[in-house]
C-alpha cells in the first residue's frame, strides 16, 4: 500500500508486488474465456456445421489455458508477493481446462 502525500512522498508499508507470471496468467485466462465465448456464439450460428477450424481453435483455447494454469501455479512458491493474481489465474484457467475437457468428452461420445 502506497500513500502519496503532496505528490512527492511515498509511504510504503510492504514490499509485496503482484508477480508478472500471475498477471500474464490472468490475461491468458481472460483471452481464453473470450475466445471460447466467441467460438460458442459462432458455433451456434452455424448450427453445428462449423468444421475443423473451430476444433483447432478449441484446442488452442485448451493449450492457452494450460499454459496460464502452469504460470499461475509456478507463482505460489515465491515469497513477498500478493497471491491475488495467481489465485485468480489458476482458478480461471483450471475451470476453462475442465470445461474444454468436458466438451471434448461429450463430443467423443
Amino acid at each position: 500500500m502506497q500513500i502519496r502525500i503532496g505528490g512527492r512522498k511515498k509511504i510504503q508499508f510492504t514490499d509485496k508486488t503482484h508477480p508478472a507470471k500471475g498477471i500474464i496468467s490472468v490475461i491468458l485466462g481472460a483471452v481464453s474465456l473470450l475466445l471460447l465465448c466467441v467460438l460458442f456464439l459462432l458455433s451456434s450460428m452455424s448450427k453445428g456445421t462449423s468444421g475443423i477450424l473451430f476444433g483447432f481453435l478449441g484446442m488452442l483455447v485448451l493449450i492457452v489455458s494450460a499454459v496460464g494454469f502452469i504460470l499461475a501455479v509456478r507463482c505460489y512458491n515465491k515469497e513477498d508477493i500478493y497471491f491475488t493474481t495467481p489465485a485468480v489465474g489458476s482458478v480461471l484457467n483450471g475451470l476453462l481446462i475442465i470445461l474444454c475437457m468436458l466438451l471434448y468428452i461429450m463430443g467423443a461420445v
